[in-house]
């Protein structure tokens, strides 16, 4: 066995491989480690080679480490394990870092609980002063030193975001266009420049991916809380981002010019002491989830403003409102979150706006003045609630969008519109102008009235057939089929990547097969789609996620035959009222999570799990039979891939508020995670030390 450690780029590997034998007639192995996943990729010389990625260490492997370094007996005095938990949950299993801060702490004469509280809470000057910290720091920091020059600002850009936060994809990439981080290359929209950015920054393994689109792209990003003092301090080093709150970084000294602030949860008024001479230059301020607002800041002086996220911040006031509009230079705008409920007219003051976002907020409907916008690009409103751990069921949880005023057409740089509403005769008409938005790829519709306030949308949707790539049409009234307008499309938009629709149906429509690039589909109370659409669907050659919600299907089986759903990865099946099979028989073979919700136990069963090789997990939410998840328990325990079983239990379903006209209730549900039944440590891939499975005739291996 010949071991290559810590490879960072694919040429070593190129330059070396010619130095190996490759057929001498004797077994043997080459194992390379790396932190890249591309460089492990570009070191595979054939198909079976295999690549195994080590799994951060659970607690309780996390905590055995960290006591063996710290304490000669290896056991932690009882007055300490609640500190030392808060320590190792920033370490988040890494054990270069476990191992790392528990010699410093093991050399520290005073062992008490509010010493290690000071440690932990001030890790990142440990970093830069403690001598015993040194290799980390160096390690860490060589992760950054080794980005492309093109990636470092975007990389150090995730440090304004706080301690823990989610960082959603869709804001970080329009955030990164605003600040002029990310620029257009032929051929590639600032969108896809950016998700590879972030794909690069997941394969360095710099960032840790929380939430993962069925398509395979990240939805959101968490940076390891010791990274994250990494690029804090080399983004105050270099006056890359200034940050007031909770990070031990709690100052804008220093620095004639902030250019970039970030007050995090957590300060009080009397720690904010800035002077506004001292932002006066600011291109980008965040301020997240406050309740109060920062005194000092006094927006209508920020005049060289690019970007502005206050999202979550309740204390926005229609006067803070109108100076934002005076901000001539912003490009971002986000009161996501915020408990404002109507935009000023002034709005269309902002010339230069390209992200409008006013998601989760009461507004309703939008102000004459934003239709003088003509460079807004992203116009954001409404709200989801979430009925499972993974995010994979959801429904629109607003009772509207909101509604749009004429001159809707003037708005050409348009591209993203969710959710607009056009219950009314106004918001409708408005939907004639839609024509004239010709880069317009993504829109959400909703109505709640009249079939008619459909026809200005329909005829709009034939000019935009060549441009729409995502387009979500939910219809709230019962009076009958209104959403057959779609049926009788004469231009259907045929280059859909999503599509989602909610409302009656007298059958799907024809175009539906011809969509080869559809990768997502979303069916809910269209009623009437049987088995004979089931077999469209299963034919088309993209489909990635496939969704029935209630009401979805009306069939009373669902059989996934040989050679279909050749690419299906997930698959939610939620309540359908005539569902009394769901079979597996080869079709679906990439099948990676099913989401289950039975309002009764199906009498044929759910037969065919051992037949889906690709299968991860599966997840049952809403009121779980508990016979049903047994049945497929059970069946996961045999499965050769030992996927694993979940439930979200939630006391009220959609199906059985459906006949009230009331949606999901709004309360998360709760999860329970089913672990999978006990196997011999040897048997375990993710308990086997890594050298158990390397197969006998290995030639390359990866270890992460």
């Amino acid at each position: 066995m010949i071991v290559l450690d810590d490879v960072w780029q694919a040429a070593a590997w190129d330059q070396l491989k010619v130095a190996f034998p490759h057929d001498n007639g004797e077994e043997g192995s080459i194992l390379i480690t790396t932190r890249s996943h591309e460089v492990a990729k570009n070191c595979c010389t054939s198909p079976n080679d295999p690549v195994y990625e080590m799994k951060r260490l659970q607690m309780d492997d996390s905590e055995k480490l960290f006591f063996k370094t710290v304490f000669e007996s290896g056991k932690c005095p009882n007055d300490l394990l609640k500190v030392s938990n808060a320590i190792l949950a920033r370490c988040n299993g890494l054990p270069l870092a476990i191992v790392s801060i528990g010699r410093m702490l093991a050399r520290r004469q005073n062992k008490t609980s509010a010493e290690w509280q000071t440690v932990r809470d001030r890790l990142g000057s440990e970093l830069e002063i403690n001598p015993t910290l040194e290799g980390m720091r160096r390690i860490l920091a060589l992760s950054y030193n080794d980005l492309p020059y093109h990636l470092k600002a975007c990389f150090l850009y995730l440090c304004a975001f706080p301690e823990d936060f989610e960082v959603r994809r869709g804001s970080l990439i329009r955030r990164w266009a605003a600040e002029g981080l990310i620029s257009g290359r032929y051929g590639h929209s600032l969108e896809e420049i950016a998700q590879n950015y972030l794909d690069e920054f997941v394969s360095r393994n710099i960032v840790s991916p929380e939430q993962i689109g069925c398509s395979g792209k990240i939805k959101s990003c968490k940076v390891h809380d010791i990274m994250l003092e990494v690029i804090t301090a080399k983004s105050v080093k270099e006056n890359f981002i200034s940050f007031l709150g909770s990070s031990q970084y709690n100052t804008t000294a220093g620095h004639d010019k902030v250019r970039r602030l970030s007050i995090h949860p957590g300060v009080a008024k009397e720690q904010i002491t800035f002077s506004s001479k001292n932002i006066v230059h600011t291109r980008s301020l965040t301020i997240l989830d406050r309740i109060e607002k920062p005194v000092p800041i006094k927006f209508a002086e920020l005049t060289l403003l690019r970007v502005l996220d206050l999202e979550g911040c309740g204390w926005l006031s229609d006067k803070d409102l109108k100076d934002i509009c005076k901000l001539s230079l912003l490009r971002y705008l986000s009161l996501r979150k915020t408990t404002i409920s109507q935009l000023p007219n002034a709005v269309g003051k902002l010339k230069e706006l390209v992200t409008l976002d006013v998601r989760e907020t009461p507004v309703v409907e939008f102000p004459k003045g934003i239709t003088r916008l003509q460079n807004l690009k992203h116009l954001l409103v409404g709200r989801y609630a979430y009925y499972t751990r993974t995010r994979s069921v959801k429904r629109f949880g607003g009772k509207r969008g909101a509604k749009v005023p004429l001159g809707l057409g003037n708005m050409v740089a348009l591209q993203r519109i969710s959710h607009v509403d056009i219950s009314t005769q106004k918001s409708s008409c408005a939907m004639h102008e839609l024509e004239k938005l010709r880069q317009l790829t993504r829109l959400c519709v909703i109505n709640k009235n009249e079939a008619k306030f459909w026809k200005p949308f329909a005829k709009s949707l034939n000019v935009l057939s060549n441009s729409l790539r995502y387009l979500m049409v939910l219809d709230g009234s019962e009076k009958g089929e209104e959403l057959e307008f779609l049926v009788r499309l004469k231009a259907p938009p045929l280059f859909l990547q999503s599509l989602h629709l909610g409302g009656r149906l007298t059958k799907l429509p024809d175009w539906v097969s011809s969509l080869n690039n559809l990768a997502s589909l979303s069916l809910r109370e269209t009623h009437h789609l049987a088995e004979d659409s089931f077999e469209v669907l299963g034919k088309l050659p993209s489909l990635v996620s496939l969704k029935l919600y209630f009401r979805g299907y009306a069939g009373s089986a669902l059989c996934f035959e040989e050679d279909s759903f050749p690419r299906l990865k997930q698959l939610v099946v939620d309540n359908q009222e005539y569902l009394q099979e769901l079979s597996f028989h080869g079709g679906s073979p990439n099948l990676e999570r099913l989401t289950l919700a039975f309002s009764r136990v199906p009498r044929g069963g759910i037969n065919g799990i051992e037949n889906l090789l690709c299968l991860r997990e599966v997840e049952f939410f809403s009121h779980i039979i508990d016979s049903t998840f047994n049945e497929v328990f059970e069946a996961a325990k045999i499965h050769p891939n030992r996927p694993k079983v979940t439930r979200d239990d939630q006391p009220s379903t959609e199906a059985a508020q459906a006949s009230s006209g009331v949606g999901y209730s709004e309360q998360q549900s709760t999860n329970q995670q089913v672990d999978r039944p006990a196997l011999r440590r040897e048997e375990d891939d993710e308990a086997a030390p890594a050298w158990r499975l390397l197969p006998s005739k290995c030639p390359l291996a990866y270890i992460l």
